[in-house]
Parts: structure tokens; sequence; C-alpha cells
């Protein structure tokens, strides 16, 4: 970057307050961006069971030699260095008949009953050789018991984990990849048509793309694209951006120029490009080939998913939501009680908002409004205080005296604590729209469903009194962009902040 482009750059910071107070709050090394690239994070998924085998065996081997003592008073409990080594072989036999059985691919490529069943067989086989191996050295059969007890918790928990992982969306290692397919050919169909029996796979084939840049005339006995044809190549930003894609498959390799074209497309933008193989030439000789189900296809771009950082931020939502959940549950109750006895109506505010990548979930709120509020907006639109496709009017006459103290001090939001833990939603994130908000939105603003929508985020703690819409959007493109754990944590330090000087409206 030359010196006129820094000069520009400060320049623009300093007519941007809230940019320069977003740099203060971004993590140095935040280069992730969150949700981009199909990474599967298998080298996670091993390392994780491998902890947990050695874990969940440990804690068999301790119980069981001490109950045996107990038991038997001349049991000779074994080394601490031989049950370490026992321990060692165990866990890595264990991944690596796993590995043997496919388990550290993406999870949805098999169903939870196969993976209970390739598990057992795993801790199985490796039990076997374990008995084996203790019997060569000589090892009494008193202390060979314990494997009985460690196959069967070790199978339990790992049974567990995958359970907890088969529930979540994960990017990269249960979540769906929205699919696109480039080309109208007989090549197309047939892999919208395996894609769509075989949904193991983990793809969602959201319609064709025509290669041509150009409208196809009106001529059905010529022109016959499959159903679902969305748009052609020329519109593909718009058509990307809108259906959310993942991943674009391409089924006109021979068209080079076109391939090299949607590439550097992909590139730009972190998309998954992948090409079925027609012929072979300069644009695909080097790329590595991988299976589809039985399509063989040519990856030429591919990012990573910060897997390990996203199954961390899911355990932290989980956790914390859960023991909030408990911690606050005198504060619950005790705001429900006083929501019910100063105001006719409901106790929650059940309202459908619009998730990650377009999904809709119902939100909960405690009610802090008159009962048929929301008949009432649209004679208060003259009033409205901001900008916009957003809606906020700091005396709204429909707000109820107990419903503006827990405005203040957002604890009309706590509720959504069990949203966070339902998965719809996590600790921190971008404010989860309504529909009608969401229908107003350019292409650009659908950046910020590419992640989990959060009870608080980087607008509430820096600019939650700002009008202005397009400085909201911002925001939220500037926290996925900059994503990291790190991040997530100093927003929720300053929402504490937030909260307690209880500038909420």
């Amino acid at each position: 970057m030359n010196s006129e482009n820094v000069t520009n750059a400060a320049e623009n910071e300093e007519r941007n307050p809230t940019s320069l107070l977003t740099h203060a709050l971004r993590s140095p090394s935040a280069h992730d961006h969150l949700g981009s690239g199909p990474g599967v994070g298998r080298r996670y998924l091993l390392f994780i069971d491998l902890i947990l085998v050695w874990i969940s065996a440990g804690t068999a081997n301790l119980l069981t030699f001490h109950w045996m003592k107990a038991v038997r008073p001349s049991f000779i409990i074994p080394s601490p260095s031989g049950i370490v080594g026992f321990l060692f072989l165990f866990s890595i036999l264990v991944v690596l008949f796993a590995n043997l059985h496919g388990l550290y691919a993406c999870i949805w490529q098999k169903s939870f009953g196969e993976e209970v069943k390739h598990l057992g067989e795993s801790i199985g086989s490796a039990a076997l050789m374990l008995i084996a191996s203790l019997l060569l050295v000589g090892t009494k059969m008193s202390a060979i018991l314990v494997v009985g007890p460690t196959i069967i918790l070790s199978w339990l928990v790992l049974a567990a984990w995958r359970r907890f992982l088969h529930s979540q969306s994960i990017p990269g290692l249960s979540e769906k990849r929205n699919v696109l397919i480039i080309g109208g050919g007989s090549t197309a169909t047939q892999l919208k048509e395996h894609l769509d029996s075989h949904p193991q796979l983990g793809y969602v084939v959201k319609g064709f793309v025509d290669r041509r840049k150009q409208p196809r005339e009106e001529n059905p006995a010529k022109n016959c694209l499959p159903q679902g044809f969305v748009g052609n190549v020329k519109e593909l930003a718009p058509i990307v951006r809108a259906h959310f894609i993942d991943e674009i498959f391409v089924c006109v390799p021979n068209d080079r120029r076109m391939v090299m074209e949607i590439a550097e497309y992909a590139r730009g933008t972190g998309v998954c490009l992948r090409v079925i193989p027609d012929l072979y030439d300069t644009a695909t000789a080097s790329a590595p080939v991988e299976y589809v189900g039985q399509f063989p296809t040519m990856t030429m771009q591919n990012n990573s998913i910060p897997s390990l950082q996203l199954m961390l931020k899911r355990a932290v939502d989980m956790t914390a939501s859960a023991s909030l959940s408990i911690l606050l549950s005198p504060l619950l109750l005790l705001i429900a009680l006083t929501v019910l006895l100063t105001s006719k109506g409901q106790l929650f505010y059940r309202s459908i908002r619009v998730g990650k990548k377009g999904k809709t979930f119902v939100c909960y709120k405690f009610r802090t409004m008159v009962a048929h509020a929301e008949a009432m907006k649209a004679s208060l639109a003259h009033l409205n205080e901001r900008d916009g496709v957003l809606f906020k009017i700091a005396k709204d006459p429909r707000i109820t005296v107990v419903g503006k103290f827990l405005r203040r001090y957002s604890l009309d939001e706590l509720p959504q604590l069990f949203n966070v833990l339902n998965g719809d939603m996590s600790l921190v994130g971008p404010r989860p729209p309504v529909p009608g908000e969401y229908k107003q939105y350019a292409l650009d603003h659908l950046r910020r469903l590419d992640v989990k929508p959060g009870i608080t985020g980087l607008w509430q703690v820096i600019a939650r009194q700002s009008p202005s819409f397009e400085n909201y959007i911002e925001l939220d493109r500037q926290y996925v962009d900059t994503w990291s754990l790190w991040l997530d944590c100093r927003i929720l330090w300053k929402t504490f902040g937030v909260v307690v000087a209880g500038t909420g409206q």
C-alpha cells in the first residue's frame, strides 16, 4: 500500500469514528472469514476423540481398580506408568480403527446409527488387540478385567459426543452445503439427481445456471434447460449471494474461458468451486480429484473453515446459556410474574426472525408492550427515528411501565438464552432481522446472515443509539469478516458495561 492510500485510509477513519471504534475491538490476528470454505475439521474430530477416549478409559481404569482393591485388599493396582501405557495404546488403536471406518470425514456422510455402530466396532477391535498385547506380556487376568468397563464407558462417551455433533449446525462438520450447478446438460441433471437421492453427502442443490451469458431465445424445443433454472452466468454473483451458495459445480469444463472466469470469482469470494471433469487440459491438469458420491470433481478453489474455533464457540454458547438460565432462574421468575401482573397479554413476545442463511425461527423475549402492539405499528410509522428499514421510537407509547425498565437494562432479551440452547442463535452475532426487514435487504446486506444471529454484537456495544441503517449493516459485516473467539470475548465484556449503564430503549 503506497503513502497516498495510507493517507486516504486515515482520512476515511477520521470521518468515520465508528470505524476507529471497530478497529479498536478488532483482533489483530482475526483473518478467518466466518463460514467461508468447505473444510471438514477431520484432524479436530480425531484429536477430540483421542482425548475423550483417554479420559473415559482413564476414568474406567481408576474406578475399576479401586473397586477391585476395595473388594479384594490383596489386589495390587498396576503402576502409573503401566496405566499410562495402557491408555495410550488403547486410545491410538481406537482412533486408528475409527479412521478405517471413515468416522473422520464430514459427519453427515453417515447417520448417527451408523456412526454408533462403527464406534462400537472400532472400540471392540481396539480392545481385542489390547487384550492380545496384554496376554503376550504376561499381564494377570485380574488386571485385564478392566478392559470391559473401559469399552463400555469409552463407547458411551464417544456416542454422546457424536450425538451432540449431529444435533448442531457447525460449518464444515455438520452443516448442509448449498450448491449451484452450472450447466444444463445430462451430466448436470444426473448430478442433481444423485445429490438429491443421497442426502448423507450433505449437499442441497439450489438450482441450475445457464452457461450462456445472454438469455436463450424462447424456443422450448431447442432449449431444454432442467427445472430449477435460476439465471445465466452473467448473473452469477447475485445468484450466489441471494441463495447463500457454499459450492459451485461446473458441468461444462470444456468452456475453458468460462471456467477460468468463475475460478477468479470464486477466489475473490471464498466460494468452493468444483469442476466435473470432461476433458483434461491446462486449466484442470493440476487440480486434485475428489469424489462426491459417484461423481469425480476437480477442486479448483477451496478455503478452510476455522472448525475448531466454531466448535469451541458452540460449546461456550451451550455452557454459558445453560449456566445463566439456571443462575438467573429466580430473576426470570420474578420478571415473569411482574409482566403478567402489571399488564394484560401473554408472558412472552414470540417473533418470527430470520437467522443464518435465511432460515426462520421463533425468537423469544419478555413482552414489553401492550396487547396488539403490532397492529398499532403502521399508525406510528411517522414517529420512526431510524433510517432505512429499521423501526425504533425512543418514547414508544406501546411500551408498558415495566417494559421500559426491562428494555433499559436489556432484561427482556433473557429468554433468548433458550434460543441459544436450541442452536438458532449465539451469544454474540448480528441481531436477527424480522422477515419484513429481511425482504428489503440489498444483496450486499445478506453477508450478515452468513453466521448465526446473536443476543449481543458489535453494533450493540459501539453504536446502539445510532439511527444509521448502513452503519448497523457495516458493523455486522465487519464482525463476520474479522470474527475470532477473542473478538466475541471482548464484545461480551463490553456488553456487560452497556447493560449496567442502562442505555437500552
